[in-house]
């Protein structure tokens, strides 16, 4: 009777083994430099109709509404500078877009407010400025309170409708432009 021996097995688990790395090899390949791919959404909410921020590296894009609040873009939701922002019952996930090629960037990605002049005992001066109808956030330490000192805008700034604040700032929407002393 004649006998074949076996093959040996290190040959099949040598070529598994370089097929399996190939295969991992092409998929990082594909997936390049670019790691917007990794990146995992934002989890953003508003509790209690506070305002929330949420950092986010890029321009946030909703994904995902969690709220029974309709979530709308400039209204109770929109963008600050290495952060999304909610407010008003707004709970939803966000993607981060990244600047490609001179992009997306607009004027509320600038500081364009100022926090300048020391007004005594009585607070810092803040110029907060709503552009283009959209909501600006303007971070500042808050301890006590906001006070609108100096409206500059044609639209009438109203606290709760058009401007807010919290203590991480003051937020202007819908074309209000004025100066708020913080407390």
């Amino acid at each position: 009777m004649h006998s074949t021996a076996p093959a040996h097995p290190r040959p099949r688990v040598a070529l598994l083994l370089f097929t399996l790395l190939l295969a991992i090899s092409a998929n990082v390949h594909a997936r390049g430099d670019d790691d917007d791919d990794r990146r995992g959404p934002v989890r953003c909410e508003s509790h209690a109709n506070k305002t929330e921020q949420c950092p986010i590296d890029g321009r946030a894009r909703l994904i995902r509404q969690l709220s029974l609040t309709k979530c709308v873009e400039d209204e109770n939701w929109g963008q600050a500078r290495g952060a999304v922002w909610v407010t008003r019952g707004c709970r939803a996930e966000f993607l981060a877009e990244r600047r490609h090629g001179g992009g997306w960037r607009d004027r509320d990605h600038d500081r364009d407010w100022d926090l300048g002049r020391e007004d005594g005992a009585r607070g810092k001066v803040l110029s907060c400025e709503s552009f283009n109808l959209r909501e600006k956030r303007c971070e500042v330490r808050v301890r006590r309170g906001v006070q609108l000192v100096k409206q500059k805008s044609a639209t009438r700034c109203r606290e709760d409708r058009n401007w807010g604040w919290d203590r991480r700032g003051v937020w202007v929407s819908d074309g209000c432009r004025a100066e708020f002393r913080v407390y």
